[in-house]
Order: C-alpha cells, then structure tokens, then sequence
C-alpha cells in the first residue's frame, strides 16, 4: 500500500471469503454477537474465528487495536475484564504487546473479505494466531 492509498483511506483488497471455507461456518456461528458487537464500535473489525470462540481485533492492528472475543452468547472486551481484574498497567501493557507480536507474526495467514448486515470486515482463519491470542487473553480472564 503506498502512501498515497493511506492518504486517501485505500486498504488493501482481500479475496472473499468463500462459503465453501470452514472459516464461513464457524462465522455464522457467531453471527448475532457480531452483529451486536458492531453496533458498539464504527472501528475496522478483523475477525479470527475458532472453534470455541471467535476473537475481534478492533481498530487497525498491530498499530492502535483493541481485542474484544465472544463465547458462547457472551462478548468479552479485554480492556474492560482487565480492569475488572485489577491488573496493573504496566502488565496490560504486556499483554497488549504479545498480542501486537501474535498477529505480527501471522501477517502471512491467508486473509479474507467477507460482510456481516453490510458491514465490511476481515476474517483471519489462522490456528496459530488463535492460539496466541487464546493463550494470552487466558492470563486475564483466569
């Protein structure tokens, strides 16, 4: 992308996302609480659906982001459960930067566009990046 893409709000094109892919299935399973979620936040959402959980990078990782995971019917939000827990902000601070490395290390994983009620979001089918992001998130939310 060159800087004048970035200037004029251009992203990068991502193919979409097929419904033949696995991805797609485990997507629609957490279809009403991102529904829900995007009623909450205008920001860009890169989605990274698992098989237990499906987790929302929000904003524009690995730069300014925020990580919100749903379960079940439930929508998690890492800075509030942070909060919550009393974690110290230097700690936070951490764990938002093993987050940053974990999806810094999986820019290669294979992206895809798809919509949700119209909206526009990403979707990142990557085992390995569900699995940093599940062993991180688990030092908060235990």
């Amino acid at each position: 992308m060159g800087i004048f893409d970035k200037l004029l709000g251009v992203g990068k094109e991502y193919p979409p996302l097929e419904n033949s892919n696995p991805a797609a299935e485990r997507l629609t399973k957490y279809r009403s609480q991102l529904v829900s979620l995007m009623k909450q936040v205008s920001d860009a959402l890169e989605v990274v659906p698992g098989e237990d959980a499906a987790y929302v990078f929000v904003g524009k990782p690995p730069r300014a982001f925020g990580i919100a995971w749903i379960q079940g019917d439930k929508i998690h939000n890492f800075k509030s459960i942070a909060q919550e827990k009393n974690i110290p902000a230097a700690e936070f601070q951490i764990l938002s930067d093993k987050l940053r490395e974990a999806y810094q290390r999986s820019e290669d994983a294979g992206r895809y566009s798809s919509q949700i009620d119209g909206r526009k979001i990403l979707v990142t089918p990557s085992e390995n990046l569900e699995r940093d992001i599940k062993q991180i998130l688990q030092k908060v939310a235990n």
